[in-house]
């Protein structure tokens, strides 16, 4: 049985340092971060981010446990669901690509658009995805027919769970990475098009029910 929350909104930084309680099946949890935040992989130092800029327009600085780069999450750019699943599930993969895949799929079957298409295999480099998540290319996450990545995917395991961290992309706005990163040769231009704009035209309520039911069928099944 797929447990579902939608936590009251809170800061990004308590929600990524969320404990994963014993689980007996799935459960999905829905954030809303009440502040925008920058958000690092686990290897990423904060001395690539320009704490003070980040100060003076309210974005907090956060590190996520999971590896990867650079995200910007807000509500009015991110829309933001983690899915944790215990180790005794049917459903899990011990393959790490395998399993982002798994969870891909999920959202592919939510968003039913027939030009999204499912990256597999193993990770794509490009020349900033080091710093950037969005610009580099995992098993599982999903791309418009444009190139523009629609839903990125991360995740953290240990023996008893897997979190799947999924953020589906509202608003793609480089500039803001561009004025809070203290990165050389950082432009905007690079950056046009890494991320898809879904917005005013996407029904983000219709779309958490959609991934919902899309979850519960794929954990029934």
């Amino acid at each position: 049985m797929l447990t579902i929350e939608r936590p009251s909104p809170g800061s990004a930084e308590e929600f990524h340092h969320r404990e994963v309680p014993a689980l007996d099946d799935v459960a999905l949890w829905w954030f809303e971060p009440e502040r925008p935040a920058l958000v690092l992989g686990s290897t990423q130092s904060i001395d690539i981010v320009d704490t003070e800029r980040c100060r003076e327009l309210g974005i907090d600085v956060v590190k996520r446990r999971s590896g990867g780069g650079v995200v910007y999450v807000s509500n009015h750019h991110t829309l933001w669901a983690d899915v944790v699943m215990p180790s005794t599930h049917p459903r899990w993969h011990h393959d790490i690509g395998r399993a982002s895949e798994w969870m891909g799929g999920i959202w592919q079957a939510a968003l039913a658009d027939r030009s999204l298409t499912m990256h597999r295999g193993a990770f794509v480099a490009s020349e900033w995805s080091r710093t950037i998540c969005f610009a580099g290319r995992g098993p599982g996450e999903l791309f418009d027919s444009s190139g523009a990545k629609v839903v990125g995917i991360s995740q953290r395991r240990t023996r008893e769970w897997v979190r799947f961290q999924c953020a589906l992309s509202l608003r793609w706005e480089p500039e803001v990475l561009v004025e809070t990163l203290k990165v050389d040769g950082l432009t905007s231009a690079p950056l046009i098009g890494v991320g898809a704009t879904l917005v005013p035209d996407v029904d983000v309520e219709g779309i958490r029910e959609s991934v919902e039911n899309a979850l519960e069928s794929a954990i029934s099944n």
